[in-house]
């Protein structure tokens, strides 16, 4: 069981975030806070999975090097591991429509579903 009591405790001062405030920042940034909140999701992740599955550096190098390609297996990925860590979020085709958004360069779609998956896990249901 990834979800524990001790870990929705800790993670309720890690990693609930403000879904509309990331959007609106990431859209005056013109995409740089988005790293930010790429980082703080793969930090969440990794620590409801126990393991260090998520490296903020590789994962900036590899879409680089594939021109962001590599971005859709990440965003697949990490929706899948949100499916494992909490099996209530029923929604079965959840990283394949991840992978469709971001294909389709709504990738901050993406991020705050994401985000909001996160902060449901943590009990937060509010934007």
């Amino acid at each position: 069981m990834y979800l524990t009591t001790e870990k929705i405790g800790n993670g309720r001062r890690q990693f609930v975030r403000n879904i509309g405030l990331d959007i609106i920042l990431t859209i005056f940034t013109c995409g740089i806070w988005n790293f930010f909140v790429q980082y703080r999701q793969m930090e969440a992740v990794n620590y409801f999975l126990g393991e260090n599955r998520y490296h903020f550096v590789n994962w900036l190098i590899f879409c680089l090097l594939t021109c962001g390609l590599y971005h859709l297996y990440h965003e697949y990925r990490m929706s899948q591991d949100l499916q494992k860590i909490d099996p209530s979020l029923s929604e079965i085709h959840m990283p394949l429509v991840h992978l469709l958004l971001t294909f389709f360069g709504l990738s901050i779609i993406t991020d705050a579903l994401q985000q909001s998956h996160i902060n449901q896990m943590l009990g937060h249901n509010e934007l």
